[in-house]
């Protein structure tokens, strides 16, 4: 199994062998955008999630790889890492979202006593 990290050096060094520098943070934002509204298609008008045979699961999930490749390449120029922050930020989202807590109640609560800044 790969990690985000793996990920991200696989991407880097398909990038830097092709000469991509990639450094228009715009641009790459846009790309992943239009890859994420690329997914989109295959779920609008849709209510619930669905079985699909492989050719779509296929063809949604290099849709899925798209997004990721944008994403992993964005915060890598950036110098983010996104492993790092996702195990601090799951614990926090923890504190936020106690198991069996109503999200709505929970959401305003946090809104009322101004504990929505999770951040610090």
């Amino acid at each position: 199994m790969k990690t985000l990290k793996d990920l991200t050096n696989i991407i880097n060094e398909f990038c830097d062998t092709r000469d991509w520098k990639n450094d228009d943070p715009n641009q790459l934002i846009s790309s992943m955008l239009i890859e994420l509204g690329e997914l989109a298609e295959h779920y609008q008008w849709e209510n619930h999630f669905k079985e699909y045979d492989d050719n779509k699961k296929r063809e949604m999930g290099y849709e899925f790889v798209d997004i990721l490749f944008y994403l992993l390449r964005i915060a890598s120029k950036s110098d983010i890492d996104i492993e790092k922050y996702f195990d601090e930020k799951i614990i926090k989202l923890e504190k936020k979202f106690p198991i069996g807590a109503d999200v709505l109640e929970q959401r305003k609560l946090y809104r009322e006593k101004g504990l929505n800044k999770i951040y610090e």
